[in-house]
């Protein structure tokens, strides 16, 4: 019985994950239809993660992707805990990426409900 609970919480996982990569890819088309250029995908460093690294012009978004079954339950999921991480990685993205000094940079989240165009909720910072 523990068996069979445990596996069904590893394919729940693996479906959560699943999800999680197919919103970012749709997120990154919804970015490049709309005129921006993706500059990283899934950036990873010590202070935490960031789905969506953006350009367009002289601004860079550090974007933070959401899939769920409505746009509440989306943005309820985003804690202002995950924006500090989301903040710090971003600091030391720019650091690190020299040649976007001259950009401003600011933090958005795309929100992609099923059956829905995705949503961006621009410049969303939580204190």
């Amino acid at each position: 019985m523990i068996f069979t609970e445990k596996k069904k919480l590893q394919n729940k996982k693996i479906q959560a994950y699943r999800r999680g990569i197919r919103a970012e890819i749709v997120a990154g088309l919804y970015l490049s239809v709309t005129g921006w250029r993706v500059l990283v995908w899934r950036w990873k460093c010590p202070l935490g993660e960031i789905d969506l690294v953006a350009k367009r012009g002289k601004i860079i978004s550090f974007i933070e992707v959401k899939a769920r079954r409505n746009e509440q339950a989306a943005i309820d999921s985003i804690t202002a805990h995950q924006w500090r991480r989301i903040s710090n990685a971003a600091d030391l993205f720019m650091a690190r990426h020299g040649q976007y000094a001259d950009c401003s940079w600011r933090f958005d989240a795309i929100i992609i409900v099923p059956r829905k165009w995705p949503r961006r909720f621009k410049n969303m910072w939580l204190d």
